[in-house]
């Protein structure tokens, strides 16, 4: 999982025929692809270690993973070559492709798999991803620093590896997919220093791509890995451009972008240009509006209620989103095979409502008509992220609908990554983000009580059950029954005010071939597929 920026739907267009001509053509090598992003990376190019959305696209590119998820979401073979499990479901041996090299030229083997996931179950590992993997045999006494070793991760020779765990875990095989670290230059690195040392803003993986230069705020640049154990890559160079919200038409227009993500009223413009497809997609993700459970004033479930019910989410989607988005009520995508509507209450617009149900939680209004309730008050700082026009206006529309109903928002833009440093540091009262969302829909890595992620401090005994239930059977239709229990609990409760199912507008330069161009989840591509893209030889 990873934080994103809110994003938006639109009309897919007509591919032109000298596009579709071009992706007949056998790649050839050679041009730069110039990918534009609104929110620069934070530098943490590492993949046990990374949270933000905006780092991960640099690190797909860098590393490869054991698995990886194809565009229908299947889990296809990466530097795993196969895989097979034990019939009673409890061990996963991984069979590695031989010759796979580092970018430094030392060859991959299961040592370094293994170095990668015992680096996560590591009692001073500071990441976030340890409940992925606390199901291996022997995790929890390995974290407990009561041994040195994780009986649930056997190196069998150079390229097999076997991970056995305490009982079935049906999002295992998916777990997978994070890129593997070179042991021979971390492996004598303190677990406890690895998240301040150097190689996470000069990464070395095994993926198609090598790591050239970061520069915050302006550039990532990624040379192409000749020794890559695929075939390709076909392009000499790619380079991630940061880019101001308003200037994405005009670097388009001027041929400096091949790549970038657009928002509602942007379209006009770029359809206007010739050379430029614009393609849209469903996405395994979501946006959200955070509250502080730990603050007394929040930990009401009507009080959430309210605020779904007095933001009229619904104007956000057809006058700001121009129509491109979905409301949202639960934190299930729809794209996802857990997705369900059924018992979901929608939330429709209705002030009179909230004022109700904040009514019925004890509280009144003050002189000002702002909510009072012993010695709390309904007033709070309210953190979103500046990149975008839409996200401005949505934030606005946000703060008068809760001023009709006795709440105080004060309004906090701040850049990304300072604003997840205080939402990390949880120093917030409220705030607005987006998760991006693993192939799985386990959702125990945000919302189990448990989990670093689970920034609400969101704590329920039966959201917790469900949530551990849904990970013990392999079966999707019981899976699915579990989770839509979840859904329909976690729409009741609104730990978060859920915002917008996440829907994702991008526009491509047609001379980018081996995109796909047919979008599904996973956009026009994804992991499995970059060593792929390839620019025509006259368009260079």
């Amino acid at each position: 999982m990873k934080k994103f920026m809110l994003v938006f739907l639109i009309m897919a267009l007509v591919i032109p025929a000298t596009a579709a001509l071009a992706q007949e053509q056998e790649p050839v090598s050679g041009g730069t692809f110039h990918r534009g992003m609104v929110i620069s990376p934070r530098g943490m190019f590492n993949p046990i270690l990374y949270t933000e959305t905006y780092d991960a696209e640099v690190i797909t590119a860098v590393y490869d993973s054991l698995v990886t998820a194809n565009r229908e979401l299947e889990i296809v073979p990466q530097i795993a070559k196969d895989w097979e499990f034990s019939e009673d479901g409890l061990e996963l041996t991984f069979y590695l492709r031989e010759g796979v090299k580092f970018h430094d030229g030392v060859e991959l083997t299961a040592e370094d798999v293994k170095f990668t996931f015992k680096t996560i179950l590591h009692p001073h590992y500071s990441g976030v991803r340890y409940g992925d993997f606390a199901v291996l045999k022997g995790a929890e006494a390995y974290n407990a620093e009561e041994v040195d070793y994780v009986e649930g991760i056997e190196i069998i020779d150079d390229y097999t590896i076997r991970f056995t765990t305490e009982r079935v875990h049906a999002p295992l095989l998916s777990e997978f997919t994070y890129g593997i670290l070179p042991s021979h230059i971390l492996g004598d690195v303190p677990v406890a220093e690895l998240e301040a040392h150097e190689f996470n803003q000069n990464p070395i993986g095994a993926g198609p791509f090598k790591f050239n230069e970061f520069r915050p705020d302006q550039h990532v640049v990624l040379d192409a890995f000749e020794d890559y154990y695929q075939e390709g890559p076909y392009l000499d160079r790619m380079v991630y451009q940061i880019v101001d919200d308003e200037a994405r038409p005009v670097y388009l227009r001027q041929g400096r972008l091949d790549f970038v993500g657009i928002s509602s009223e942007q379209i006009d413009m770029v359809q206007a240009l010739d050379f430029v497809d614009v393609f849209d997609y469903e996405a395994l993700g979501y946006s959200y509006i955070c509250f502080n459970l730990r603050q007394e004033r929040f930990d009401d479930n009507r009080v959430r209620q309210a605020v779904a019910y007095g933001f009229d989410r619904q104007t956000v989607v057809d006058i700001i989103y121009d129509g491109y988005s979905k409301v949202a009520n639960a934190p299930m995508p729809t794209v996802s095979w857990a997705f369900t509507d059924e018992g979901i209450n929608e939330y429709p617009y209705n002030p009179d409502r909230a004022i109700e149900l904040m009514e019925e939680a004890g509280w009144e209004r003050g002189a000002d008509g702002v909510w009072e309730k012993e010695d709390m008050r309904m007033e709070f700082e309210f953190l979103y992220t500046e990149a975008t026009r839409a996200q401005e206006q949505s934030m606005i529309l946000f703060q008068q609908n809760m001023e009709d109903i006795g709440f105080k928002v004060n309004l906090r833009p701040m850049e990304f990554s300072a604003a997840v440093d205080r939402i990390d540091a949880r120093e917030f009262d409220a705030f607005t983000l987006g998760w991006s969302l693993g192939v799985d829909p386990d959702p125990y890595g945000i919302w189990h009580s448990t989990s670093l992620w689970n920034d609400a401090g969101w704590v329920n005994e039966r959201s917790d059950e469900l949530i551990e239930k849904g990970r013990q059977t392999v079966d999707q239709e019981e899976r699915a029954e579990i989770y839509a229990e979840w859904q329909r609990l976690m729409n009741e409760e609104l730990p978060n005010v859920f915002f917008t199912y996440s829907v994702s507008v991008a526009a491509a330069n047609e001379r980018l071939m081996g995109i796909d161009r047919d979008p599904g989840p996973q956009g026009l591509f994804w992991t499995e597929i970059l060593h792929e893209l390839w620019i025509p030889a006259d368009r260079q």
